[in-house]
């Protein structure tokens, strides 16, 4: 931390009207999330998929070897196709013979197959004092001992009250969404957040006397988000500047 404030302060010093007046370090207190969401994948029907369903659409087929012999293709083609639709629910056994479900129906009419929905999570850190995801969960995390945050105990978490938006928006930023193609990739569904761990991150606070404008202000920088945080300054500025 002792290196981080100094390289901070030399930053602050490089403006000639700002003045240090008083430091501090101390840890902001957030939530390791995880959010589970569905995605699908999108692609433009091939050729042969179209065909097979537009053969069980028109023709009663009792067997996937009918189709084979019908479109004068490898059997082993229609099988793997069969069982594609099949798990995507795009066609179903009815007594003795196959049929396109409403879902068939659809995605034959746009000539776009979808995959089978895929079970996905990432993980973020959620902030109280920020009311939002700050970041996915990074690789490495800068940690250090140091005390809580002198407003930890004025928020309460809500992140399993996120709304969709701000989930979706998180998921987006890393892109959990792609487009490449033919293939696209979105999301079904999102699921209620998981809260696995809290943890203190550092953070360095400065109080600072601005001799142009005559004004205190606070700076606070964020070793999570590794930029100033004028959501904290802002708080501190309204509720507890170091001093008055």
């Amino acid at each position: 931390m002792d290196s981080i404030r100094k390289k901070l302060q030399q930053e602050l010093q490089r403006q000639p009207d700002i003045q240090i007046q008083q430091s501090d370090s101390w840890g902001l207190p957030v939530e390791l999330i995880n959010i589970p969401y569905t995605t699908s994948k999108r692609t433009t029907m091939d050729i042969l998929m179209k065909m097979i369903l537009l053969t069980i659409q028109r023709l009663e087929v009792s067997e996937s070897k009918k189709i084979a012999e019908f479109l004068a293709v490898e059997p082993l083609f229609v099988e793997n196709l069969f069982s594609k639709m099949e798990a995507s629910r795009m066609i179903e056994w009815r007594k003795e013979s196959v049929e396109l479900t409403s879902i068939g129906v659809k995605q034959l009419q746009a000539g776009v197959y979808e995959h089978p929905p895929k079970k996905e999570e990432n993980k973020f850190y959620y902030s109280a004092y920020h009311d939002s995801i700050l970041c996915q969960q990074p690789e490495k995390i800068f940690t250090a001992k140091v005390k809580e945050f002198r407003l930890a105990k004025k928020y309460s978490s809500k992140a399993q009250a996120l709304t969709d938006d701000q989930l979706r928006i998180a998921l987006l930023a890393v892109d959990a969404e792609t487009a490449e193609g033919m293939l696209q990739k979105v999301i079904d569904k999102i699921e209620i957040p998981q809260i696995l761990d809290s943890q203190l991150i550092p953070c360095v606070e400065f109080y600072l006397y601005d001799r142009s404008e005559k004004k205190h202000f606070t700076r606070v920088w964020n070793t999570l988000t590794e930029e100033w945080d004028e959501c904290l300054e802002k708080i501190i500025d309204e509720q507890a500047p170091l001093r008055k």
